[in-house]
């Protein structure tokens, strides 16, 4: 009997069909072995429904004696990288350039692979068009902003669609998220920049949390708590004067980073850092500049004042910049995280959405304020002169406005940043 109708399962030996003159939908079985097909009803004439419901179908058929074909049902995770691994493939071939294809991993690795690892939906077998309709409210509640988790969605959608293209998932349970409207504030959205007394406390404390609790002991675990606050510490300025992400600055190993010196026109004697930003990174490679001191406070940090334990460390080019010697890798962000929310906490600045990234932020508003063309500082962080104009509403108004100005006289007055 010839079907009409003829749906994917997802399964290369089961399929959804339904016949002429039948209103319901059967559950097409084929098995491989004996090249026998068998049709068991499913009982309804709603195609969605029949799409959702379908395995159950096969389970009371096979219940019932039917043959038992091996249904695999394949992981999104597991999908995803399949994907990336075409994304290479591409890029390789001159397709697409290195740029977009480090973007697009990126995105799987650290937005769409760890919101998938909370969902409840994990085989591609199992995912209906309104899926992931929570993919933008679960990221805002995080504090992702409105560009990050739209560009996310770009590469989650696109993910799908190439799963449509390889039969791997049926299109008529293809997921099509909407991307957030832009209706928000930017000027006051999550990771403010750290201005006026805020930004006086917040560096008033980061030096007193520098030597909090030292004293002159044989404790080696107090050093060593003394020597990870100092590389906090260091961090700290480092991504206040360079501005970059940062997942960035704990990618650099010592080969990265290299420091000149320079006369300013005033013909004092100065440092000028030249940083290498490694090509897997959210934008890829890049030449940064920034203020040489603070790089040679970093690279001074591991023997100048040594770890109570390894002591003096070897360097090499290979060495992590944020070197953690117990490890032989980079320190982790969340470590630093947990030292940013206890000088956040101990300056009294809890409640007004400070992060680590808010020293990007910070950053981007000084060099604005000190008169550098946005640009400039777009070239020097790796991102658009659109998405500073966008984020740090109106530069003209912010550089004629007399408030921030008065608000900000600590850019102007602390030259020790």
């Amino acid at each position: 009997m010839a079907f009409v109708e003829k749906h994917e399962t997802g399964q290369k030996n089961l399929k959804i069909v339904k016949f002429d003159k039948r209103k319901g939908y059967y559950l097409y079985i084929y098995d491989s072995e004996t090249k026998k097909v068998s049709y068991s009803a499913i009982g309804s004439e709603d195609l969605q429904y029949c799409k959702e419901s379908w395995f159950a179908t096969y389970q009371k058929y096979v219940e019932k004696g039917g043959s038992t074909i091996k249904v695999q049902r394949a992981l999104i995770k597991k999908k995803l990288k399949e994907f990336v691994d075409v994304e290479y493939a591409r890029f390789t071939r001159g397709e697409i350039k290195e740029r977009s294809f480090n973007t697009i991993y990126e995105r799987v690795r650290n937005r769409i692979i760890p919101y998938i690892e909370q969902h409840k939906v994990q085989s591609v077998q199992d995912i209906r068009k309104k899926s992931f309709d929570d993919f933008c409210a679960y990221w805002r509640e995080l504090g992702k902003d409105f560009a990050t988790i739209n560009s996310a969605l770009t590469t989650f959608n696109r993910f799908f669609s190439w799963m449509v293209e390889e039969d791997i998932l049926d299109a008529n349970n293809k997921p099509n998220i909407k991307k957030l409207r832009n209706t928000k504030d930017y000027k006051t959205e999550a990771n403010p920049a750290f201005t006026g007394e805020d930004w006086a406390k917040f560096k008033d404390t980061l030096h007193r949390y520098e030597i909090l609790d030292e004293s002159w002991t044989d404790d080696v675990d107090e050093k060593e708590r003394w020597w990870y606050r100092r590389a906090f510490t260091s961090w700290v300025f480092f991504q206040f004067h360079l501005g970059c992400r940062n997942h960035e600055s704990l990618k650099l190993t010592y080969g990265d980073v290299k420091v000149e010196k320079k006369k300013l026109p005033n013909c004092a004697d100065s440092l000028m850092g030249v940083i290498d930003i490694p090509a897997d990174t959210k934008r890829g490679r890049r030449t940064s500049i920034m203020n040489g001191w603070y790089v040679t406070r970093v690279t001074q940090h591991l023997n100048a004042f040594q770890h109570p334990i390894w002591l003096k460390t070897e360097i090499t080019d290979e060495t992590p910049l944020f070197l953690n010697p117990r490890t032989g890798n980079a320190i982790h962000q969340e470590t630093f995280r947990g030292h940013f929310k206890n000088v956040i906490r101990l300056a009294g600045l809890e409640g007004k959405g400070y992060t680590l990234y808010s020293l990007r932020s910070t950053h981007i508003t000084f060099q604005l304020l000190n008169g550098i063309s946005v640009e400039d500082v777009a070239r020097n962080l790796g991102t658009s002169y659109q998405m500073i104009n966008l984020h740090y509403d109106g530069v003209a108004n912010v550089l004629k406005s007399d408030e921030l100005l008065k608000l900000n006289r600590h850019y102007f007055q602390d030259s020790n940043y």
